[in-house]
């Protein structure tokens, strides 16, 4: 017969082996295409670990759902709620979540074999790391920058005049490519594959619902390291990313949900005078893209559609 003290013990070793050891949350909106591979990736790259895996369908159209719920019955599908966007879509399906980490991840991705344990063992030693960048690649196996300094004036400017300074420089917030070598801090994670400590979920709420679409993980990450944890990169554990399946579609629209989220970004944590400054930058970078667009109309290098389109966006852009 057990005393008191050892029947607690057992009851509560019994729920540590229940709770999974990952839960990944996928937020899906028409990823028929993709989200197959993705899944598929994951269940042969479990090895010993307990995963558990939540798909948030956004009322998709193109069968993502029907595709999900029959070839991958495995796999918690929540639907019915509407396209409620990425960083309510990814909430919903924390707050499904029951594992020890969670794990974030983009439709489009893959995961490569061992990086959920290598995530996992890279978490248990570093307790104080409260989020963790893999390492992430494109499709034909390069680099993908997945880790970034914080938003800042000069990477504002550098966004409106991008001929001036290569993309991926540091100038424009990126990491140097030798840097993803090595085990490092960072300021922010590509939000396509994040992993979280539970405890910084529960401690923050997960993602502010208030972002539209972009800058969601990076106010996130800068909530997190406010609260004094670490966010670290880690390049034991690989995640291959498709990139912008979604958002390259209509790139007016997305540069105007960027500037959106990018301006209450500044509001939320840099202040009036870091928006202010940010507002000066954005009516320069604006004036330059109308001359720009107006030019290539002029000389027949765009469609009138095309350039209604880019002026309709611009009034949107500056009154964000």
């Amino acid at each position: 017969m057990l005393a008191q003290s050892d029947s607690a013990v057992v009851q509560s070793s019994a729920r540590e082996k229940s709770q999974p050891d990952i839960s990944i949350v996928i937020v899906s909106y028409n990823s028929a295409n993709v989200i197959g591979a993705c899944l598929a990736s994951i269940h042969a790259s479990r090895d010993a670990l307990d995963v558990e895996t939540i798909v948030v369908d956004n009322e998709s159209s193109d069968g993502s759902a029907k595709l999900v719920g029959e070839q991958f019955p495995w796999a918690q599908l929540l639907v019915g709620h509407g396209n409620v966007g990425f960083a309510r879509g990814n909430n919903l399906g924390f707050r499904h979540a029951s594992g020890r980490y969670l794990f974030m991840l983009n439709p489009d991705t893959e995961v490569r074999p061992g990086a959920l344990s290598a995530l996992v063992a890279f978490a248990n030693m570093h307790p104080k790391a409260g989020m963790i960048a893999p390492h992430v690649v494109n499709p034909d196996g390069t680099l993908q920058h997945s880790t970034f300094r914080f938003p800042d004036f000069r990477q504002a400017f550098y966004g409106f005049f991008e001929k001036m300074t290569p993309l991926d420089s540091p100038q424009n917030g990126r990491y140097l490519p030798e840097d993803y070598g090595r085990v490092r801090k960072v300021e922010h994670i590509l939000g396509a594959a994040v992993f979280i400590r539970r405890e910084v979920y529960e401690q923050t709420g997960g993602m502010d619902e208030e972002f539209g679409l972009f800058f969601e993980e990076t106010d996130w990450c800068f909530r997190v390291r406010q609260l004094g944890w670490e966010v670290l990169y880690t390049p034991d554990a690989t995640i291959m990313h498709v990139s912008a399946h979604t958002t390259s579609k209509n790139p007016e629209r997305s540069s105007v949900l960027f500037a959106r989220s990018r301006a209450y970004f500044y509001r939320k944590n840099y202040g009036w005078p870091g928006y202010l400054g940010l507002k000066v930058i954005t009516i320069i970078g604006l004036a330059y893209w109308m001359l720009r667009t107006l030019f290539a109309w002029l000389r027949r290098g765009i469609s009138n559609a095309t350039f209604r389109r880019r002026l309709g966006s611009y009034w949107q852009i500056l009154w964000t």
